[in-house]
């Protein structure tokens, strides 16, 4: 199939989703509330069929995320269009040579290497392979100028939800990006019961000083909680928050940085949905500048079917030259660069049907600052699959069965459709271990393996790592996330039940 650039005009429509809120942009965190069912101990109503168009999600910031030599911090939009076969990426910033929204990737759905011509249908158990057309960079001038890819640059995934009600996406050279339709405000008619891990920022070393953006100390930050979430009108509640560390790491299992409780939030239109701001708390985070006075925001957003993600606001003082913000981040929920969450189900989970399904997903190590850097170093994010349908021999040289084991693994030179069927290798595994007896979907003392042969693994050898998960259903399909820690970095895979 030759490839075809797409037309100005989608491509336009593709671009213009990023820039549809541009006249509300003085008030940037706010959004028009819709109607949502959902009650306690429940998941939201499934979404309607997505309408013909380009669905707009937000993606909290990920460490490790540039735009060829440009860091990014902030929040990102992205527009998945199922029907046009077009996505897009785009930044949000008040500086210049950015005064808005800017796409900085665009592209379409591929078909081999070049772009699908017809309506798209998801590639091997739901997977999206996307491809760069354009990219968007500041050139010597101090504006955007792009740079064309033809045929597309490869490279690129995405695992979707039902009803594009959010997922994953890994654009070639960046991290994995959590993302999630914030279509409406939540309607809760009694509190909702969440669970969240941490978004994990990059490890501090020795002889590193000083905050740095995009960092995460698991001996003092928190790791995962739960909070529970209210809403009457605009107005939404996040009560009874609970934080804990990671006690593996030195972390005492306990309260890491608890907020003031209940914290109040105000729902409205932003230009990356329909999100919650949450204002700046009073809480100590070690090591903040003393001399800060910008506030920091948090924005929080619930898609249709329960999946929580926020953006804590990390790197958003970086926005106002010559302040900084009393607190490095807004520490609501997550620490690092945010949190991704789940409603926590209503009884115990049966870990043996999750331990049963099969996975599609993302493993993303932050890697860590060194010295006087910058920016992280070390970091990687691969797509991964987990579950198979007939469990490769090869598995048992990576952990010993058990109950609770998921066996799994990237794809050899992250190219999946060198898979005949749809499965990775076998150099990963995750052993869930026991639920907590008082928080169903939490298991605080899961297990990570990584095999010597995992592309990330930079020591070549089998070794295990201490880690806290949470499973639960997204619209009748299973969801585990799980953060952990070695003496290298933090690692957080995501993982969505596959087809």
């Amino acid at each position: 199939m030759l490839y075809s650039q797409p037309d100005n005009g989608t491509l336009s429509r593709i671009q213009g989703t990023a820039c549809v809120f541009c006249t509300t942009l003085l008030v940037l965190f706010a959004i028009g509330c819709g109607s949502d069912t959902n009650t306690a101990g429940t998941t939201p109503n499934p979404p309607a069929t997505p309408t013909q168009g380009p669905q707009t999600y937000f993606a909290p910031n990920v460490a490790g995320t540039t735009n060829g030599l440009v860091r990014l911090t902030g929040p990102k939009i992205f527009a998945i269009d199922d029907f046009a076969n077009l996505f897009s990426q785009s930044t949000f910033g008040l500086n210049l040579p950015q005064q808005g929204p800017q796409v900085i990737n665009a592209g379409c759905f591929l078909s081999g290497t070049h772009c699908t011509q017809s309506v798209a249908t998801a590639g091997q158990r739901g997977l999206l392979s996307l491809g760069i057309s354009t990219n968007y960079t500041v050139g010597s001038t101090g504006v955007y100028a792009p740079t064309n890819y033809n045929p597309p640059k490869t490279g690129s995934f995405a695992v979707q939800l039902a009803g594009q009600a959010g997922g994953l996406v890994q654009l070639a050279g960046q991290p994995v990006d959590p993302i999630v339709a914030a279509v409406q405000c939540p309607t809760l008619t009694a509190p909702q019961t969440y669970q969240f891990l941490t978004i994990p920022g990059a490890l501090i070393d020795s002889s590193s000083a000083g905050q740095k953006i995009g960092f995460w100390d698991p001996r003092t930050e928190t790791a995962y909680g739960s909070v529970d979430i209210g809403s009457s009108g605009s107005s939404i509640s996040f009560g009874n928050i609970q934080q804990h560390t990671l006690p593996s790491v030195g972390g005492s299992g306990t309260t890491a940085q608890q907020p003031v409780s209940p914290v109040a939030g105000t729902c409205a239109p932003t230009v990356f949905g329909t999100t919650i701001t949450v204002g700046q708390l009073a809480a100590t985070n070690p090591g903040a500048p003393s001399n800060s006075t910008t506030p920091i925001q948090a924005s929080v957003a619930i898609g249709p079917t329960g999946l929580l993600l926020e953006h804590n606001g990390n790197g958003d003082g970086s926005a106002f030259p010559g302040t900084a913000p009393a607190l490095f981040y807004d520490n609501t929920l997550g620490a690092g660069t945010g949190a991704i969450g789940l409603p926590k189900p209503s009884s115990a989970v049966d870990a043996g049907s999750f331990v049963g399904a099969q996975y599609l997903g993302f493993v993303y190590g932050a890697g860590t600052y060194q010295g006087g850097s910058s920016s992280p170093t070390g970091w990687s994010s691969h797509l991964a699959s987990f579950g198979f349908s007939t469990t490769p021999s090869s598995c048992a040289s990576i952990a010993a069965s058990t109950g609770t084991m998921i066996y799994g693994g990237d794809f050899t030179g992250d190219d999946p459709s060198t898979s005949k069927d749809g499965f990775g290798n076998c150099d990963l595994a995750i052993d869930l271990g026991a639920q907590d007896s008082a928080n169903n979907g939490l298991f605080p003392k899961a297990t990570v393996w990584l095999g010597g042969q995992y592309l990330a693994n930079t020591t070549k050898k089998t070794y295990s790592l201490p880690a806290v998960a949470i499973a639960g259903q997204l619209n009748g399909k299973s969801a585990i996330f799980i953060l952990g820690v070695d003496s290298t970095q933090p690692w957080a895979v995501y993982l969505l039940q596959s087809n």
